[in-house]
């Protein structure tokens, strides 16, 4: 699967969360880091290598900080110029139907303040319901999206868990779904043992090995739930 990261930052490069997020994708395989505003800020919107790139792209993702509760300007201007109607439409070209289409948005504030009866007052499921119009519209699957909330609190066990959980929204199947999210992890990790020391791989695997077990238990669980539900409807 082939990962397309579509940046707009209007001051991307005095940005800790963006340069944070960029050394995170710069670890993956098939995913391209590809910054509006510094692509363009010399030149004109190149629409025709831009529709090229996504043709080329399983998964769009559309990463910017919140600005007013939209995306800043780089963005939607691209949308505008790029994302035409029969390029995108289903019922036209279609060329972006059965692609994915994820949002990665940086907050000032913390994530539980966007709901009803809190500060923001509306869900980030409200804000991005354009977005999620889009891709109806063109025939794609909306990933949820991912909020990076205050970044420059986070501590780092906080930045670790961000790294992985940007990581898997990149290039995991499924990137909420928990087996996937545990497949990704186990494979990292031999990876890593295939590189490390004797120690370091006996660790490592002992690692895998309980995450195994721990993954046997949850879905004994699973099936025993399923068992007494069948009991309580029959």
């Amino acid at each position: 699967m082939k990962t397309t990261i579509i940046v707009s930052h209007p001051h991307y490069h005095d940005s800790g969360t963006q340069a944070f997020l960029n050394r995170a994708s710069q670890q993956l395989e098939d995913v391209t880091w590809h910054c509006l505003d510094e692509i363009y800020a010399h030149q004109s919107l190149d629409v025709a290598a831009e529709q090229a790139l996504l043709r080329q792209t399983d998964r769009i993702i559309f990463q910017f900080p919140l600005y007013w509760y939209s995306a800043p300007a780089s963005l939607k201007h691209w949308e505008d110029e790029v994302l035409t109607r029969a390029f995108t439409y289903q019922n036209e070209q279609g060329i972006l139907r059965g692609k994915e289409l994820g949002i990665v948005t940086t907050l000032g504030y913390p994530v539980a303040e966007f709901a009803v009866g809190r500060q923001q007052g509306y869900s980030l499921s409200e804000i991005f319901t354009p977005y999620q119009a889009l891709a109806q519209q063109a025939g794609m699957k909306f990933l949820a999206p991912l909020p990076v909330s205050q970044f420059a609190y986070l501590d780092a066990p906080a930045r670790a868990r961000l790294l992985i959980r940007y990581q898997q929204y990149l290039t995991v199947q499924d990137p909420f779904r928990f087996a996937d999210q545990e497949n990704w992890l186990e494979e990292r990790l031999r990876k890593l043992a295939a590189k490390g020391t004797s120690a370091q791989q006996d660790q490592l695997n002992l690692i895998i090995e309980t995450m195994q077990h721990q993954q046997e238990k949850i879905e004994d669980l699973k099936w025993q739930v399923q068992l007494m539900r069948q009991a309580e409807e029959g």
